[in-house]
Formats: C-alpha cells, sequence, structure tokens
C-alpha cells in the first residue's frame, strides 16, 4: 500500500502538467488582461496534480472602448442675401420660400467594436492524452504507458479593485491509463486567491489550495492543504514574443504525513505568435522540494515544447511534449520521465 500511494502521487506529478499546460494560451484568454491557471488556472503550469491552476494574469484593468460621439454645436444660419449690397437681413420665412427648410444634418457617432472582455467566471473544459516514460517514478517499477485525462474547471476571478482580484476556482477530472488500470485514479481541487497588480506586466498571488485524490472505488488517497505564493511577470519583446517568469513559494500540509513539503520553483516561458491562431511556446522550470517529514530532497527540472492552435475564441487544440529530470535524495525515486500528448481545450464564458 505504501508503494502504491508513492506510484499514484508520482505519476500525477509527472502527468497533469501536460494535461493543463495549453491553459496559458487558450484562446478566451488571448485579451488585453490574462488569467490560467492553470496549470491552469492557468493558471502557471506546475508538474504536480495540486498545481494545475495557472495565474497567466497580468493586468486589473479591462481596455474598453466606448462609442465616441461628436458633439456638434448648433449655429445659427446667416440669412443676408450676398447680391444685395445692403446687406439688409431677410426674414426666416422668406428664407425658407426661397430655398427650401435649413436643417442640420448631424454626424452619425463612430462606433468602435469593443474588445471582448475577460468574463468573471468562465468553465474551462479539458481532455488529452499523452504517452509517458516513466509513469510510477519509482526507479524499481518503471512503466510506460499512455494517459486519458479529462477535467472540468469552474472559474471565477471578480475584480475587488482597480488592480486586485479575486481569483477561485474549482476542479474536478478523472486520470486513466491504457493498460495500468489499477493506477487511475479521480481528483478534486479548490482554489481560492487575491491577485494583485504590483507594476505593469507584474503581479503578486497570494491563497489557499486543496487537493484531492480518490481511487476509483472512491477512497481517499492524498489530501493536500497549501498555501502559495506567485510572483508573475510578463514582457513583450516584439510584436509576436512575450516571455511569460514566474516564482512560486509553496508550504504543503497532507494526509500523508509523509507528503508534506516546502516547494520552491522558478520558471520561465517564451511564447511566439507565428500566425494570429497559432502559437508556439518554449518553458523551462526549476523546482526544488524540501520533504518535512522524511528525509528527501528532490531537484527537478522540466523542459516543455508546446503548439497550440486556436480555432476560435473558446476553442484550442494542442500537442506538447516535455522532459521532467533531475536527482532524488531518496534511492528508490527516478524523476527521468519523457511525455508527449495532444489536447483539447474549450472555454465557456458565463457572465
Amino acid at each position: 500500500m505504501r508503494i502504491y500511494s508513492v506510484t499514484l502521487c508520482s505519476l500525477a506529478a509527472l502527468t497533469v502538467w501536460d494535461a493543463h499546460q495549453a491553459i496559458a494560451v487558450t484562446p478566451a484568454l488571448n485579451t488585453s488582461e490574462n488569467f490560467t491557471v492553470p496549470e491552469s488556472i492557468t493558471i502557471i503550469a506546475t508538474p504536480e496534480i495540486m498545481e494545475k491552476k495557472e495565474a497567466i494574469f497580468s493586468s486589473t484593468n479591462y481596455v474598453e472602448f466606448s462609442s465616441i460621439n461628436n458633439q456638434v454645436e448648433l449655429a445659427q444660419a446667416s440669412s443676408g442675401e450676398l447680391t444685395d449690397p445692403s446687406n439688409q437681413s431677410l426674414d426666416p420665412k422668406e428664407v425658407e420660400d426661397e430655398v427650401g427648410e435649413i436643417r442640420i444634418i448631424k454626424p452619425r457617432s463612430i462606433n468602435q467594436p469593443p474588445q471582448r472582455r475577460q468574463p468573471d467566471v468562465q468553465l474551462l473544459l479539458r481532455s488529452g492524452a499523452f504517452t509517458s516514460s516513466n509513469i510510477t517514478a519509482v526507479d524499481f517499477l518503471q512503466r510506460s504507458d499512455t494517459v486519458f485525462t479529462n477535467s472540468a474547471t469552474l472559474l471565477a476571478t471578480p475584480k475587488l479593485g482597480e488592480n486586485t482580484r479575486l481569483v477561485t476556482s474549482v476542479t474536478g477530472g478523472l486520470t486513466n491509463f491504457a493498460t495500468k488500470d489499477e493506477f487511475n485514479y479521480k481528483y478534486l481541487s479548490f482554489n481560492a486567491g487575491v491577485q494583485q497588480r504590483l507594476a505593469p506586466g507584474m503581479y503578486g498571488q497570494i491563497g489557499w489550495v486543496q487537493d484531492r485524490l480518490y481511487n476509483n472505488d472512491g477512497s481517499r488517497i492524498l489530501l493536500d492543504d497549501s498555501v502559495r505564493l506567485t510572483i508573475g511577470r510578463q514582457d513583450q519583446l516584439a510584436s509576436q514574443l512575450r516571455l511569460d517568469s514566474f516564482y512560486d513559494l509553496r508550504a504543503s500540509f497532507a494526509e500523508p504525513k509523509d507528503q508534506n513539503r516546502i516547494a520552491n520553483s522558478l520558471g520561465a516561458r517564451l511564447r511566439y505568435d507565428i500566425t494570429p491562431q497559432l502559437q508556439g511556446a518554449i518553458d523551462y522550470r526549476l523546482t526544488f522540494k524540501n520533504y518535512t517529514q522524511q528525509d528527501r530532497f528532490d531537484t527537478q527540472h522540466q523542459i516543455g515544447l508546446d503548439l497550440i492552435y486556436n480555432i476560435n475564441q473558446d476553442l484550442f487544440i494542442g500537442s506538447s511534449a516535455s522532459y521532467l529530470f533531475g536527482s532524488s535524495s531518496a534511492s528508490s525515486i527516478d524523476l527521468n520521465n519523457l511525455s508527449v500528448g495532444i489536447n483539447l481545450g474549450l472555454n465557456v464564458p458565463l457572465f
């Protein structure tokens, strides 16, 4: 049972990062104000089941276009007859009889189409399939398999102030394996945090996350409560090139207690807009995990490649590849894993 528990926690860490990586570039979030999850939400994507919400928030100010109404002052029409050398005033009634009624024609209001605003509440649906070279992360039990993931996230990001947002979400999902049915699991995650704009293109977020893993029979594998601090930044390097970078600190208090840990992560993501519909990205993440209830310290490196095609503003399809490698003070742990997959995402704006 001990090995089984470690196996499930490890495979979650190895596969879910891929399943939710695309949240960072979903079409509905490609506005002047990005959020994700993420991973999600994105929501900045992390390699653990508990870190599937990506914070891709860049600014708390909507770019809203109001209608441009031209105000025209109505001038009095001169009522002089040009051929009259005395320039004597004529009766307005006579002018109307000669040339008809004179009316000021007001120019039509020029309305610029408003940019689509970021909805406060969205339903994010994700489905993916991935191959994994080492689903267990256990040295003496190395297995490869194909993993299928399906999840739904209810994300709410209402504004609390000019530069502040509340970020809350609930995520439920299923993870199934093509040949290792005994590894199948369900997960449920709750997230609540406050995100503050610190400077143009820079944000900070502090919050609480609870994650739960369950066997198919409903028995709980893991309960994890975490306090999380994230500092992120977006830099537009060129019209088609953007760099996202972040630092993440997380303290986790779990059941079983041997999963208690403190994790520090640094990461960067370079995104290039190949066309308005097609984006490519490369990212790197370095994570240090210190397990407080066991003699274990992990150092993880993860390199990822993504290619995302936006079918429309709310629907996308993507492909991804990632390589996880590193070391652990626990001799039984083997972190090396190569994963390649495809995923589909739908964002449903609610209000």
